[in-house]
């Protein structure tokens, strides 16, 4: 009796100090979130914009939006593809063509029907216009701002589930670089897009941003304090005031360093992140035995400099070689048109040199006439583009006319 009494005690005492523990952490906790709230404040997030958090790629499209993006009219379907609904179940004799990119596929600055997408749907089908029983084609379009190769083996992964018959992946240099790849988390309200060297751990899949993380930032000041020591210890800045611009010093990373500074340690390893997740796209592809076409866009930069320095076009192409799969370079294919449409007796390096020499306008003119920025294009462009993408889709499917 006096054993079982004794055990009773025991256990009675041990549930209290587990209470007391329990108690003093709840407490601990507790003071720690009212004290934190002082100074940061919990990141209410409301996806009022064309962006919302995805638990797997960082983020998405929103679903059913009409809006505009630089000015370009957009529409988003009911999951979340820009462009018009189209249902999971492919149609009997239909082609499905799955677009994969990032900004410029999206379509950044025109509007639904001045995409590549678009104009490579109505394209295609109008190439079989005449021909009995020819099947109908449709595009769809899974691109979204921001995007890397990371989001870009979500987006056809998920994409898989239209039952594609070739997939388009288009890259530009910033996909595989970027100085400023936080700007997504920002439009989502997250201050952590300010720190650029987190924010980009997690757009170029280094890193994952769990639900988990996500709630908290939502929902708990003392994470968000936590959090600012981590940074704070990891650039040696007890204060946090030049946190931002320790990042940018430690990160620089621009798309010209893949043209500068080919052999540059961090560049070298943007390369391995980024063919890394092509590799895994290409052999998803492989596997469902559905041809994929590597599409590659320039920056403005490129083209009024010598074709020597394109180095990541090269990388890629040889990449490309590497894997089988079907290579198409818009900087080779413009400086192409460049001497067709000037001097057809002269290089494009020599145009090059030229323009230079005289300080000429001509490589600028020319770069309008396809592209609204940097490195975006425009409707004629995009109509580029796809007339590019055409036949090499029907070679591709061996549905040329003979």
């Amino acid at each position: 009796m006096f054993h079982i009494h004794k055990q009773e005690n025991h256990t009675r005492g041990l549930a209290l100090n587990l209470l007391l523990c329990a108690s003093s952490v709840s407490i601990f906790l507790g003071g720690s979130e009212l004290l934190a709230q002082l100074k940061y404040t919990p990141q209410k997030l409301e996806y009022s914009g064309m962006f919302e958090y995805d638990s797997e790629k960082v983020f998405d499209l929103r679903s059913n939006n009409d809006s505009y993006y630089h000015g370009g009219h957009f529409t988003t379907n009911s999951r979340g593809l820009r462009g018009k609904e189209i249902s999971l179940e492919k149609p009997e004799n239909t082609v499905r063509v799955l677009v994969v990119g990032d900004s410029i596929s999206f379509g950044h600055g025109v509007n639904d029907n001045e995409t590549y997408s678009y104009f490579l749907e109505q394209s295609l089908n109008r190439y079989f216009t005449e021909r009995e029983g020819a099947p109908a084609f449709e595009v769809i379009n899974t691109s979204v701002p921001g995007n890397s190769p990371f989001q870009e083996y979500h987006d056809m992964k998920r994409g898989l589930a239209y039952d594609p018959d070739i997939i388009v992946l288009q890259i530009t240099l910033n996909d595989i670089i970027e100085e400023n790849a936080g700007w997504i988390l920002e439009e989502m309200g997250m201050e952590e897009g300010n720190l650029e060297n987190v924010s980009r751990d997690f757009v170029f899949g280094k890193q994952n941003m769990t639900s988990l993380d996500n709630a908290l930032r939502q929902h708990s000041a003392f994470y968000l304090f936590l959090k600012d020591m981590q940074t704070r210890i990891q650039f040696q800045d007890p204060t946090g005031k030049n946190t931002a611009e320790k990042a940018k010093r430690r990160e620089k990373f621009t798309a010209g360093l893949l043209v500068d500074e080919p052999e540059n340690p961090e560049v070298e390893d943007a390369w391995k992140n980024a063919l890394s997740w092509l590799h895994r796209m290409i052999a998803i592809a492989q596997e469902q035995n559905i041809p994929l076409i590597l599409i590659v866009t320039p920056f403005n930069f490129q083209f009024s400099r010598e074709t020597e320095l394109a180095h990541p076009q090269r990388k890629l192409q040889e990449f490309a070689t590497e894997e089988n799969i079907h290579y198409i370079d818009m900087l080779g294919i413009l400086w192409q048109l460049l001497v067709e449409k000037t001097d057809k007796e002269k290089t494009a390096n020599q145009i090059i040199a030229e323009c230079r020499q005289n300080d000429s306008p001509l490589l600028q003119d020319f770069w309008e006439m396809f592209f609204l920025d940097y490195d975006h294009p425009s409707p004629t462009g995009h109509e580029l583009m796809a007339n590019i993408l055409q036949p090499a889709i029907l070679n591709t499917l061996h549905l040329a006319a003979e």
